[in-house]
């Protein structure tokens, strides 16, 4: 018995001390969910207040202009930490149109992401997938058909390749479409109803060419898929290629990269997969040789990168992303459903995408910074260096713009230099 009072008398301070600490739980809000359709005047509020039904005068009394019943309401909505949210039986309603076969592991990962997007903002929402086999004109045409008759929808979400985007544009559509896989300088798409949120590559190329000097030799890496291949197209727009790389299947370079001895002190561009772009680095190390700089788009911004490679592989390496900085709750909820948006861009543009029409729907705060110009999201490019551990922020360089001297003239007019987008037309 000695022994056990101490232990109850310590049990008693620690737990007297704990309940001194503010909790870090928020208080609880409640949403009131309006499923009757039926439109009440003033003397229907009045009679719910009488007959005591309070959240049903609270679902009701949002467009009152009757000052007394606008108190009661206002007082009700204080009692019931209500803050304003009243919603409908579905405030924001989704479709997904999902092409599996096409798309693959995209299917889950962006309707996934989209579902914790919803629970995440705590609002009466509804969400509706539909599967299609494919993207022939048969498949698109059903399931058109189906929105038309399930609709209305506040968005309807389409992870298409551009074959599909090809055919949504030319219809007739049942509401807003947003393909978050395309940028809109991939396709000529002159539908208002069609919004895109793919990555800007071109815009990603432009900015890295920034850093390439101008008696660089360049050489780009790619593979023989559609996207390495109008990356490594895009970059001889910007720059003077000297050289190209493109990597076979079996994942053995060595002997090929032997064979280009300009890739040694050269500026690469690395247009491939992040796996097939690990080992590559991997083995042009093994070869002894060392580009002066290494620069890459969005498809190698991964922490795979940094996993499958050493550092003195990857170590002069800058890489563009466009995935912006979403709400930190935001980006735990959607790992809890193991999804993510830090690394995975078409999850963060597909949930980029929602945020918005979502926003415009409800007044709810956005969650998410980019916004659409000219029916493409606009997403700000960051630069990182591939680190020891982690992707580390780089300033983005931008060229200096040239000062032209004018003509030495008896009558000299002032000079004003001439802008970067001038000097470049």
């Amino acid at each position: 018995m000695k022994k056990l009072l101490p232990l109850l008398l310590f049990l008693h301070i620690f737990l007297w001390g704990q309940s001194q600490l503010l909790s870090p739980i928020p208080i609880p809000t409640m949403i009131i969910v309006d499923l009757d359709p039926t439109p009440y005047d003033d003397a229907m509020l009045q009679e719910a207040l009488e007959k005591g039904e309070i959240f049903t005068f609270l679902a009701k009394s949002g467009k009152t202009e009757n000052p007394e019943l606008m108190a009661k309401r206002q007082s009700y909505m204080a009692l019931f930490n209500l803050k304003g949210r009243v919603y409908g039986a579905a405030a924001f309603r989704v479709a997904f149109v999902v092409p599996k076969k096409v798309i693959g592991k995209y299917a889950v990962s962006t309707t996934h992401s989209a579902l914790a997007y919803l629970l995440d903002r705590g609002i009466p929402f509804e969400m509706e997938v539909y599967s299609v086999p494919d993207e022939s004109e048969e498949s698109l045409q059903k399931v058109l058909r189906d929105l038309s008759s399930s609709g209305p929808y506040d968005l309807i979400v389409a992870p298409v390749t551009k074959r599909g985007a090809d055919y949504l544009c030319n219809q007739l559509l049942p509401g807003k479409f947003f393909i978050p896989t395309l940028h809109k300088n991939r396709i000529d798409c002159i539908n208002e109803q069609v919004l895109f949120g793919g990555i800007d590559y071109r815009k990603q190329i432009e900015t890295l060419s920034y850093m390439v000097e101008s008696n660089a030799t360049t050489v780009t890496v790619s593979d023989r898929s559609g996207l390495s291949k109008m990356l490594s197209e895009t970059v001889a727009e910007f720059v003077d290629v000297n050289d190209s790389i493109v990597l076979g299947k079996n994942g053995y370079y060595k002997e090929l990269i032997e064979k280009h001895e300009d890739l040694n002190q050269s500026t690469m561009f690395l247009n491939t997969p992040v796996v097939k772009s690990s080992l590559f680095l991997s083995q042009l190390t093994l070869a002894d040789f060392k580009p002066i700089l290494i620069l890459s788009t969005q498809i190698n911004y991964s922490p795979l990168l940094l996993t499958l490679t050493q550092y003195h592989d990857r170590e002069n390496m800058v890489i563009a992303s466009s995935i912006g900085s979403a709400d930190p709750f935001l980006t735990e909820n959607v790992a809890l459903v193991r999804q993510d948006i830090r690394f995975n861009w078409l999850n963060y543009a597909t949930i980029a995408g929602i945020d918005t029409l979502f926003n415009l729907k409800t007044g709810e705060q956005r969650l998410t910074k980019e916004v659409f110009v000219d029916r493409s999201l606009d997403y700000e490019i960051r630069f990182y260096e591939a680190g020891l551990y982690r992707f580390i922020p780089k300033e983005i360089p931008f060229p200096e713009e040239e000062i032209i001297e004018p003509f030495e003239e008896e009558e000299a007019t002032p000079y004003m230099p001439l802008s970067h987008a001038e000097m470049t037309e």
